[in-house]
C-alpha cells in the first residue's frame, strides 16, 4: 500500500502541475476566455468594452476542421466477423462520444480512454487529460501505462473529493478524509495491463503531446489586439471632424428665465453645441474665423493584418484559409482538393495515431468479453468514415471498374463505400448469405421428369 500511495501522491501532483501550467490556459482559449489586449492603465469603462468586444475566438474552427474527418465508422477483424466488439461499441454509444475523445486529443494535446468491466458487459470511458495522468516506463513506445490517477471532483465546489487509481491488476477507488485519502473500494481485473489508452495528436521521443491550440495562443492575442485596436480607430477616429477658430459657441440659455445656464459642478457656463449638417451655412462676423475639418482614419491597414493574422494561424494549423475567411469563389474541384490537401494529410495522419489507440480499446473490450482471438488480434483494424469531396457515384463507378478489370470481390470493397456505417456492411453479408443458400438450395433440388426432357 505504501509503494501505492506514493504513486497516487506522485500522479496527483504532476495532474495539478500539468493542470496549472498549461492545460487550464489552453481551455481558456479554447473556450473563448483569452487574456484581454494591451490598453492605458487609466483606461476608462468605454475602453475596457471596446476591449471586451475585441476577443474573437477561432480556435474552435481549427478544431473543428481535422474533428470533423475523424469518425470511426466500423472494426475489421484479420478473419472472421468483428460484431462482437461492433456491439460493445455501439452499446457504449461510441459513435457520438468518440468525438469527445478526438477532440481532447486535438485540444490539449493528448486524451484517455478507460475500459472496464461493468455489469452488462465492458465499459468505453472518455476521459480529459484535466482529469487524469498515467506513467509510462517508455511514453512513447509503451501500449499502456504502468499505472494511472483519475481525479473526480464535486460539480459544486470544484474540488478535489474521490480518486481512481489503476494498476494492471486492479482499480482502487479512494475518498479523501480529513487530508488524507481512504480506500473505500478495491476490484480486481483480468486484463493483465492497466486499461488505460492514451490518445495522443502530436508526441516526439520524449513523451511530450502537443495539441493544435497552444501553438496559436501567441497568434490569438495579435488578433485581439488587432481588433482591438480597429475598434478604438473605428469608434473614435473613422468620421470627419469639422472645426471652428476664431469664434465662441452661442451661450446657452434657459427659455423660461432668459439666464444663462452654468455647470453645477463648477460654475461655468454653458455653451449651445453648433449643429453641422447639409442645410446649414456656417458664418462667421470676425474675418479671423477659420473652418476646417480633420480627416477620419483609414482602416485599411488594421483589415489588411487582420487578414494576414489568420492566414498566418490558417498555415501554421494547416487549415485551409478559405475555412476561417469565406475567400472561396468559383474553385474547381481539383482547385478545391489542392486547397485542402494539407489539411487532409494532417487528418491521414490523425487517423493512423488515433486508429492505433482505438485498436488497443476494442482489444482490451474483447478480452473483457472473453473473446480471445479477437483480443490478441494485432491486425485487426478500425475503419474511418470517408468525408471526401467524391459523389457516391463516382465512388461507385470507380468501384465498379475495379471488380470488371482488376477482378477485386465486390465484398472487399464494401466497407470502402463512403455513407455506410459498419452495421450497413454486416447488412450486405447477411443478405448474400441469404441470396448464397436460396441459390445454393435451388440448386441443389432435383428435376422433375417433365423438366430433364
Amino acid at each position: 500500500m505504501t509503494d501505492i500511495t506514493k504513486r497516487l501522491q506522485f500522479g496527483l501532483d504532476r495532474l495539478r502541475y500539468d493542470y496549472e501550467e498549461r492545460l487550464e490556459t489552453i481551455d481558456r482559449y479554447y473556450r473563448g476566455r483569452h487574456a484581454g489586449p494591451y490598453m492605458p492603465r487609466n483606461a476608462d469603462s468605454e475602453y475596457k468594452l471596446l476591449a471586451k468586444r475585441a476577443i474573437h475566438n477561432w480556435l474552435p474552427w481549427i478544431v473543428a476542421a481535422p474533428l470533423q474527418n475523424l469518425q470511426v465508422d466500423g472494426f475489421r477483424p484479420s478473419s472472421g466477423k468483428g460484431d462482437a466488439v461492433w456491439d460493445i461499441w455501439q452499446a457504449n454509444r461510441m459513435d457520438a462520444r468518440q468525438r469527445t475523445v478526438h477532440e481532447g486529443a486535438l485540444v490539449y494535446g493528448h486524451s484517455y480512454v478507460i475500459v472496464s468491466e461493468g455489469a452488462d458487459g465492458p465499459e468505453i470511458k472518455p476521459v480529459s487529460a484535466m482529469r487524469i495522468w498515467a506513467a509510462y516506463d517508455d511514453p512513447v513506445t509503451d501500449e499502456f501505462p504502468l499505472y494511472a490517477v483519475q481525479v473526480f471532483k464535486n460539480p459544486d465546489s470544484g474540488v478535489e473529493e474521490r480518486v481512481r487509481y489503476y494498476d494492471d491488476r486492479q482499480i482502487i477507488d479512494l475518498a479523501s478524509r480529513d487530508g488524507r485519502w481512504l480506500i473505500t473500494g478495491r476490484k480486481a481485473h483480468r486484463f493483465g495491463v492497466t486499461p488505460v489508452v492514451r490518445f495522443a495528436s502530436q508526441i516526439d521521443l520524449l513523451g511530450r503531446s502537443a495539441g493544435l491550440v497552444e501553438p496559436l495562443i501567441p497568434i490569438c492575442d495579435r488578433i485581439n489586439q488587432t481588433w482591438f485596436d480597429l475598434l478604438i480607430a473605428q469608434t473614435f477616429g473613422s468620421f470627419k471632424v469639422r472645426y471652428a477658430t476664431g469664434m465662441a459657441p452661442p451661450l446657452d440659455i434657459d427659455p423660461a428665465t432668459g439666464e444663462v445656464r452654468t455647470d453645477p459642478d463648477t460654475g461655468e457656463p454653458l455653451y449651445r453645441p453648433v449643429q453641422f449638417d447639409p442645410t446649414r451655412v456656417m458664418m462667421a462676423e470676425d474675418p479671423d474665423t477659420r473652418f476646417g475639418e480633420l480627416s477620419e482614419t483609414p482602416l485599411d491597414g488594421f483589415l489588411k493584418s487582420l487578414e494576414l493574422n489568420v492566414q498566418h494561424m490558417a498555415a501554421v494549423s494547416q487549415t485551409p484559409p478559405h475555412y476561417l475567411l469565406g475567400t472561396m469563389a468559383n474553385l474547381s474541384a481539383d482547385a478545391l482538393a489542392a486547397a485542402e490537401s494539407a489539411m487532409m494529410r494532417k487528418v491521414d495522419a490523425l487517423k493512423q495515431v488515433f486508429g492505433e489507440a482505438w485498436e488497443s480499446v476494442l482489444r482490451l473490450c474483447a478480452k473483457a468479453a472473453g473473446k480471445a482471438k479477437l483480443a490478441t488480434d494485432r491486425k485487426a483494424q478500425v475503419v474511418w468514415r470517408d468525408t471526401g469531396s467524391r459523389s457516391l457515384a463516382q465512388t461507385a463507378d470507380a468501384f465498379g471498374k475495379l471488380t470488371q478489370m482488376v477482378n477485386v470481390p465486390p465484398e472487399a470493397l464494401w466497407d470502402k463505400l463512403p455513407g455506410f456505417t459498419q452495421t450497413d456492411i454486416d447488412k450486405f453479408h447477411e443478405y448474400k448469405s441469404q441470396a448464397d443458400s436460396r441459390a445454393a438450395g435451388h440448386r441443389n433440388v432435383p428435376m422433375s421428369k417433365d423438366d430433364e426432357q
